[in-house]
């Protein structure tokens, strides 16, 4: 039985099936409400329940809401289903105001494969305007009916042109198209994508700003570089990437090249599984990142990659090291098999 639910401050509603979670409907009605992870992790998606019921559908992670807030009707919408109709509040949410929510076709103009990753490049119809904002996403919607998310690693000036960065799966529902002998997906094929979705978007500040990154999590990362060195940017930028094998840093070298663009940016490449005679950091980029600064209370951090990293990543700097959890923007990709 469908529900209503209403965004009280923005007099928004949409419908959501019993057994769908609250995030999902709006995604599909075209709202594109804050949100990133979808997992539960981030806590982008927060909003306080003013009237109704929920049910739970999948547990979030402690860190996204705390104890004070679940006593006050804070929600994951990710998380959550309707039982009834529902009133809620979420003050992040801008409405009109976000990039509007489109689906298009897009053309596969080339592929190119990185050890276990595949750099996908889509072309969009020009009739059909697309923007977006370094550390969104798009969903691809598979003709199976499953669609899978992927971050935006092109550049936000060229919005006609995309890429996405995909890493192979076994048994993925996108990937394993992509991989193998004889690959579904190939140059000229045509994806139809919905978005821009997500809003782990990095605020424009004077502070430190310091991205953690691990595998593909670089993809979002790599068009935030490009923005930073468009706009000349002198901010203090510390990027970590890190990977079990070098292989895993696909793009280790073009990573270098734009840090080198931009004045104040260092780059730490960290692997957990290092091969005989690398000399590079090893272990996790956290703990290199609170090692390099133990005392957060003056920086900003985008982090990007496995949710354990940045569930990890999140209580150490902020419980330990004086981030503010405000200042903590988080991409958590959770893998499916599916």
């Amino acid at each position: 039985m469908p529900h209503n639910v209403t965004l009280v401050s923005q007099q928004e509603s949409f419908t959501v099936d019993s057994d769908e979670p609250v995030l999902s409907a709006a995604k599909r009605q075209g709202l594109n409400l804050p949100h990133s992870c979808q997992s539960g992790v981030c806590g982008q998606c927060k909003a306080r329940l003013i009237s109704g019921k929920t049910g739970v559908w999948q547990p979030h992670f402690e860190m996204a809401i705390n104890e004070e807030e679940a006593q006050n009707r804070y929600i994951l919408l990710c998380c959550s289903t309707a039982q009834s109709d529902l009133e809620i509040d979420m003050p992040g949410y801008r409405g009109a105001g976000v990039l509007p929510v489109k689906t298009v076709p897009s053309r596969v103009s080339a592929i190119e494969y990185l050890a276990n990753t595949a750099i996908v490049s889509l072309d969009l119809p020009k009739t059909a305007p697309f923007s977006f904002y370094a550390g969104q996403y798009v969903d691809v919607l598979l003709k199976s009916g499953v669609t899978r998310s992927y971050s935006l690693a092109g550049n936000p000036k060229h919005p006609e042109q995309l890429e996405l960065h995909v890493r192979n799966h076994l048994g993925g529902a996108f990937s394993s198209m992509l991989f193998g002998d004889s690959p579904q997906i190939v140059e000229k094929s045509i994806l139809r994508i919905r978005g821009p979705l997500g809003n782990a978007i990095p605020q424009d500040s004077d502070k430190p700003l310091i991205i953690l990154a691990t595998g593909t999590g670089f993809a979002p990362v790599q068009s935030l570089l490009q923005q930073l060195t468009r706009q000349n940017s002198m901010r203090r930028i510390h990027l970590y990437w890190g990977g079990r094998y070098l292989s895993d840093l696909y793009r280790l070298q073009q990573a270098e090249d734009w840090i080198k663009r931009l004045p104040n940016a260092s780059l730490t490449p960290v692997l957990s599984r290092p091969h005989e005679g690398w000399s590079g950091a090893t272990g996790y980029v956290q703990t290199h990142a609170v090692a390099d600064y133990p005392d957060m209370s003056q920086a900003c951090v985008y982090a990007c990659g496995s949710a354990a990293m940045v569930e990890t990543a999140y209580d150490l700097l902020c419980t330990h090291h004086r981030l503010r959890p405000e200042y903590f923007f988080s991409d958590a990709f959770t893998p499916s098999g599916k």
